[in-house]
């Protein structure tokens, strides 16, 4: 079964809500088998709700909508959902009785508009709320179902978990599974991620996919089967051909920081830090994992001047190498140009005692807010180089 998700509501196209129940929609969905093909939002316009629910019903097999179910005027799926369906609303006392029965445990005096919500399509299957006060339901056109879910990221929760997932299992018999695995690498732009799996991200089932965050890449995998079990036979050999064209750039599971981490304290190696950035977006990545922030012995914070040698890879380099360390302490030297036009770069330098220094250098735009990400990931991956050599092996690209 294929599903698209509606999330209704004016506050969400005028950004003052963040629409986190969609996300979580199709993480649970995933868990009976119902893959999510689209996401739309829309405002509180019935008119607009039965145009985007009418086409939805036409591309997908389940439609399931969040929000618009509360007791004002600008509350509209019910109406809508019955309209896109073809079926009258029909009240049922025992839905105002439920709600009636919240109210008073509350001690407080029910609305005659919360009458409303004691409405639903003909013959739908009813979702009673025992978390608020507007019941959900299930509404079915031609075998197409429209499930209806509150909003409030509390009830919707509930309601999917204890109702619509075992309505779904129950009267639908979905007995697949949706496996997703993923893979994180680093050290590659996403298009040259990209190309090596290029030929692997054609398929129906597993489908692969690559998204990137925070200066870092994760390759997806999402398989559906008869079990669990089953889905993980078509992840498994995909993970393989992965593994064998990334490596050298696979963090597996960690992210690079916990990579990072991790490998400094297998190497019992310390390090000293020297950033120009006063937001210091390497030290804030380092410390996101205990690992990272017991390495750390010492952190200075060293803002750019405006002449250009304190923006340099000299700079960078003296700054890495400056100083008398123990046997097992390295320094890592981040510089970034001062302000000016909003692509900058940033100078990583990397000394170790008896070793050659490294270096790296990435133009990042500043005029993004992930600029300090990126500027992390610089060097951060420069590190990860030195703490995990690239192996003399490494897969040709394909």
């Amino acid at each position: 079964m294929e599903a698209e998700i509606v999330a209704i509501g004016t506050e969400l196209l005028l950004g003052v809500t963040v629409d986190t129940n969609s996300a979580y929609l199709a993480q649970q969905l995933a868990t009976v088998g119902v893959a999510v093909r689209r996401v739309t939002l829309v405002r509180d316009d019935l008119h607009e709700i039965v145009g985007v629910l009418r086409q939805a019903m036409d591309r997908s097999e389940l439609v399931v909508c969040s929000g618009g179910l509360g007791p004002t005027g600008d509350d509209l799926t019910r109406e809508a959902i019955a309209e896109a369906t073809g079926r009258p609303l029909v009240f049922h006392q025992m839905l105002l009785d439920d709600i009636a029965a919240r109210f008073a445990a509350f001690q407080r005096t029910m609305s005659e508009s919360n009458r409303r919500q004691a409405y639903v399509p003909q013959d739908a299957f009813i979702i009673r709320n025992p978390r608020g006060t507007a019941p959900a339901f299930v509404a079915e056109r031609a075998g197409r179902y429209v499930a209806a879910l509150p909003g409030v990221p509390q009830e919707l929760h509930y309601l999917t978990e204890h109702a619509l997932l075992p309505y779904l299992r129950e009267q639908h018999n979905l007995a697949e599974v949706l496996v997703v695995r993923e893979v994180r690498v680093s050290g590659l732009t996403e298009a040259e991620a990209g190309e090596r799996i290029a030929d692997i991200m054609l398929g129906d089932n597993p489908v692969v996919g690559i998204t990137a965050k925070r200066g870092q890449h994760t390759i997806r995998i999402a398989a559906q089967g008869p079990s669990k079990a089953a889905a993980e036979a078509l992840i498994t050999p995909l993970v393989a051909t992965i593994n064998e064209r990334f490596v050298g750039f696979l963090m597996g599971e960690e992210t690079l920081e916990q990579r990072v981490g991790r490998l400094l304290a297998e190497r019992g190696i310390k390090l000293e830090l020297v950033e120009t950035e006063i937001a210091a977006p390497v030290y804030r990545a380092l410390t996101q994992t205990a690992a990272g922030a017991q390495a750390l012995v010492q952190v200075m914070i060293r803002p750019s001047q405006t002449n250009p040698e304190s923006a340099s890879r000299e700079y960078a380099q003296a700054l890495a190498t400056a100083g008398n360390r123990e046997p097992a302490t390295a320094r890592l030297a981040v510089v970034a140009e001062a302000g000016g036009e909003p692509i900058r770069n940033v100078h990583v330098a990397l000394a170790a005692p008896n070793e050659t220094p490294r270096y790296d250098t990435r133009g990042i735009d500043f005029g993004l807010a992930q600029a300090h990400d990126f500027v992390a990931s610089t060097a951060l991956e420069l590190l990860r180089r030195w703490l995990e050599p690239m192996p003399s092996t490494t897969a040709e690209q394909h």
